[in-house]
């Protein structure tokens, strides 16, 4: 340190003297260096001031000399004539490349006699901030497969823009090789602008080579943190001269479609309780539409088989017919065996569904049909492609063997956006309901409606619903009211309140009810903006319930309850994001029937989680819920206290390279009302390959209950299954044809295949991004291709050229000729003409200049440069014009030249004249002043 101290005073005087017989010798340097724009961050624009304040003039030169990484694009030597006690002003550029070192950088300015001697100098000091600036891209974006004995190789360079040598990262995944390893690691370091190749190569299981195509992931990441800075895809194509469609934009859903898949399962529960399950789907494919096909099977020892969710149903466009099981989700809902029928436009715009249900859930019921409930309905929608703007209509039947009534309903549903931020739905039924036992029709509605909007910050949203007491739905004598307010204060700052209130009273001709509950509560809190990694969020709620179903328990079988309750929730996760804690307490004080003293309530919730381990703890002093207190009134009296404790610890972990999967946890429940239960479960999950996999599912448990209607015991559950997988992808909804295709060498340039023609092997047509290879005749096919049109890629291969070939689809035979014609090679490059001294400030560019090229006045296409200023084209032969678009050149440039004619020649490069780019040029003024 000291030796160090002392090297900087003597340089600091050594420059102080210097300075001193410098000015001397009666020049002086000035230089004021200008802020540099956004545009042009990577130009020094500078203007050197030289005084001579001496009674003579001055002849010499300014030199300047630059470190590495800066190229000044002025001259180094500069030639200065300045009058006594007159100054001159030289404009300095100087180019900042990318290659300068992080730190700082002196760009020296010098001032020299006609001797050669200095009598003048000054630093200018230049900082460069650290750039870890990385690019990840592909060498190819898609790799064609031609022999399955060859292993995938994919290659991508990593290029480092930055100032600084780095170590990297490059993860290469397939999503579709579930069950396997498919996370692949490589490391390296990179240089300071240069590239480094990563060549991840792999020998195919069968799995992939089994798929028409797929897709490998690459993910870049630097340092040891890995930092993410890039990532890219590249298409993976198995080429043949047979293929069947796959849809590309599906691809990625498919590693997700199990649709074609068997699942047998065996369990048991406790001793003398077996049961046997299977279930399976598929998806078959047709030239026109395809069926789907579901089951599931349903076996114990003490009932007969169950046949459930189990169907048959055949797609076409947008429309369906299903045998089965079906169900019809409304208000008056429909479920069981029965037959739907769906049509739609091909808009998927106006859309009629009907069916007929036997309310009987299980096919193979031996009840007569039509013995239990049955009912049909219609309903057509218009709009229904557009789901903020929809109008429905339905008709509802249900012979309803239960309560002997016969009910009609019919519905409107409309769903609408009122301008910009505001959307509502009313949704109505009306109808009557005939009576058997007093030969009596009862009128019966229901009314729905909700909306949300925003009104600047203010977020609204509600729903309200009511139902006459014999309404034949799920929702029976029902009215709901549930009103949200959300208000944002600031970015993390939100207020919140939320209104609801219900009342329950449904009534029956055939049975006796006389049942009544009504609930209200209200709530309105805050989140507070989270302090580094705690987040906070208080709360006050009002809660009213009571209901006459607890007969027995007080004299007139009413209970309810009052409360008011604080609510405080803190959440915190750790910097790395791997731990998370979350405390939840709510405190408050209730009032229970008719009592007018007020009673505690406090409950404790805590939650841990660390990557697969998880744990919870709750606390609860009080009852919460009129359930909760009627449970204490059956076992105890009004005098004692509802409490619960819970401890629930969980872990899910993957081993073996994800192939297996283990989910374990235990929890123990000291509840005041069914005593201490402790319980556990594992479950494990074994997938050796995407074919098939294995689980074993099992849970014990034992309660000790107080309550007479249970016993004291325990219980073991274990179910063992295996599940196949077969080979399929999603089907297609509509009409499909087979495409047959022959290429062929078009020697006299007629699109015909006449004689002198040949067929072309071995050659590569990409349609739709799937590439054949012909076959030894030039053939390829391309099967099960929904009907439509589409066209072959433009292709260059072997000197031959194809421009792009339409293929119409509309019947299920298609057959299509692609010409070949022979192609030559367009070569051409840019330079840049101009003085540096003299021209105006512009961006030196290479890369991105536009060249477009047309035939008889037709535009053919459109070819940018590299960044060497280089453009290369493949055209057929002929004769054709290019033009330079001087809209992609850089500013204050222009091209006296823009256009050259060329003639193609088959297999040979037409080499093209240099487009010169000229800048534009500005006055540079010596100003000259007096002493």
């Amino acid at each position: 340190m000291l030796n160090l101290l002392i090297r900087k005073l003597l340089f600091s005087f050594l420059m102080l003297f210097c300075f001193i017989s410098y000015a001397q010798n009666g020049i002086t340097l000035d230089v004021q260096t200008e802020q540099p724009s956004i545009q042009k961050k990577n130009l020094v624009d500078m203007v050197v001031a030289v005084h001579n304040t001496t009674d003579t003039s001055f002849e010499g030169t300014l030199k300047i000399s630059t470190p590495k990484g800066f190229k000044n694009i002025s001259n180094e030597t500069i030639p200065l004539l300045i009058d006594a006690g007159e100054q001159m002003f030289v404009p300095i550029k100087v180019l900042r490349e990318t290659t300068v070192k992080a730190g700082i950088s002196t760009i020296e300015m010098v001032v020299l006699n006609k001797d050669g001697t200095i009598v003048a100098l000054q630093n200018v000091d230049q900082h460069t901030e650290e750039n870890n600036n990385l690019r990840l891209s592909a060498e190819l974006s898609s790799i064609f497969l031609t022999n399955v004995n060859d292993s995938l190789s994919v290659k991508v360079a990593v290029t480092n823009l930055g100032n600084r040598k780095q170590d990297v990262f490059v993860i290469f995944s397939i999503p579709v090789l579930v069950g396997e390893s498919n996370f692949f690691e490589l490391k390296g370091s990179v240089d300071v602008q240069k590239d480094t190749v990563f060549d991840f190569k792999l020998l195919l299981p069968n799995s992939l080579l089994n798929q028409s195509q797929f897709t490998v992931n690459v993910t870049g990441m630097r340092s040891s943190e890995k930092i993410l800075f890039g990532n890219t895809a590249v298409t993976v194509q198995n080429v043949s001269s047979v293929k069947r469609y796959q849809n590309v934009e599906n691809a990625g859903y498919a590693q997700m479609y199990q649709k074609n898949s068997v699942t047998a399962s065996y369990r048991t529960i406790g001793k003398n309780a077996d049961s046997y399950q299977l279930m399976g789907s598929a998806d078959v494919d047709l030239p026109a539409g395809y069926v789907s096909l579901n089951g599931n099977f349903y076996k114990n020892n003490q009932q007969q088989t169950l046949v459930t969710n189990t169907y048959l149903e055949y797609h076409l466009d947008n429309s369906s017919i299903k045998v089965g099981n079906v169900n019809l989700s409304s208000d008056m809902p429909l479920f069981g065996r029965g037959v739907q029928v769906k049509l739609a436009d091909k808009e998927n715009n106006r859309k009629l569904e009907v069916g007929f249900i036997d309310e009987n859930f299980n096919l193979t019921e031996k009840n007569a049909f039509l013995k239990n409930n049955y009912g049909m309905y219609a309903t057509g929608i218009l709009g229904g492609s557009n789901s903020s703007d929809y109008i429905t209509g339905s008709y509802i039947y249900k012979n309803d063997v239960t309560e002997l009534a016969q009910h009609h309903l019919i519905g409107i549903d409309k769903t609408q956006r009122f301008g910009k931020n505001w959307q509502g739905n009313l949704k109505t039924y009306g109808g009557i309901s005939n009576y058997e036992i007093n030969d009596k029709s009862k009128p019966v509605f229901s009314v729905e409606t909700q909306y949300s909007g925003t009104i600047n910050t203010l977020r609204l949203s509600g729903n309200y619903f009511i139902s006459s007491d014999y309404f034949p739905g799920n929702r029976r004598g029902t009215t709901q009211i549930q009103q949200s307010f959300l208000k944002t204060i600031s970015k993390n700052r939100t207020l919140y309140a939320n209104i609801l209130f219900s009342d329950f009273s449904p009534q029956s001709y055939m049975y006796n009810m006389f049942v009544r509950s009504d609930n209200f509560r209200f709530n309105t809190g805050i989140t507070l903006p989270r302090i580094k990694f705690l987040g906070t969020t208080f709360e006050y709620q009002y809660v009213t319930e009571k209901s006459n179903s607890f007969m027995g328990l007080t004299p007139n079988g009413v209970l309810q309850m009052k409360s008011h309750r604080l609510l405080e929730n803190f959440n915190w996760i750790s910097n790395n994001q791997t731990h998370s804690v979350t405390l939840g307490i709510e405190e408050g004080l209730t009032q229970l029937s008719e009592s007018l003293q007020l009673k505690p309530q406090l409950k404790l919730n805590a939650i841990y989680s660390f990557k697969w381990l998880s744990a919870s703890a709750m606390y609860q002093y009080g009852s919460f819920y009129l359930s909760e207190y009627a449970s204490v009134l059956r076992v105890a009296d009004k005098e004692s206290t509802f409490e619960r404790l819970t401890f629930v610890v969980a872990a899910d972990k993957n081993f073996i390279n994800n192939k297996l999967s283990v989910k374990t946890g235990a929890s123990y429940v000291d509840d005041f009302y069914l005593g201490q239960t402790p319980s556990a479960f594992l479950n494990v999950k074994y997938v050796p390959n995407t074919q098939y996999q294995i689980f074993l599912n099992s849970s014990w448990y034992r309660y000790d209950s107080h309550n007479a209607i249970f016993s004291q015991g325990k219980m073991f559950i274990i179910e063992a299954g295996l599940t196949y997988n077969f080979k399929g992808t999603k089907p297609s909804l509509g009409r499909k044809g087979a495409l047959f295709a022959k290429v062929f060498y078009d020697k006299n340039s007629n699109n015909i295949f006449d004689e002198g023609d040949e067929p072309a092997p071995d050659y590569f047509v990409t349609i739709n991004k799937t590439t054949f290879k012909t076959n030894n005749e030039g053939r390829f096919e391309y099967r099960s291709l929904p009907f439509g049109n589409y066209k072959t890629q433009p292709v260059v291969q072997k000197g031959w050229f194809s421009e792009g070939t339409e293929c119409v689809i509309d019947g299920y035979q298609s057959y299509v000729l692609i010409p070949l014609q022979q192609n030559g090679t367009i070569s051409g490059k840019i330079h840049y003409d101009y003085d540096p001294n003299k021209v105006l400030n512009f961006e030196l560019k290479s890369g991105g200049i536009i060249f477009n090229i047309f035939q008889d006045g037709k535009f053919i296409q459109r070819i940018p440069s590299n960044e060497d200023g280089v453009f290369v084209g493949f055209l057929p032969t002929g004769n054709y014009q290019i033009f330079i678009n001087q809209n992609s050149l850089p500013d204050n440039t222009y091209c006296e030249q823009t256009s050259y004619d060329f003639n193609i020649v088959a297999g040979k490069i037409t080499q093209l004249p240099t487009f010169e780019i000229k800048v534009k040029e500005k006055t540079i003024n010596v100003k000259k002043f007096g002493s």
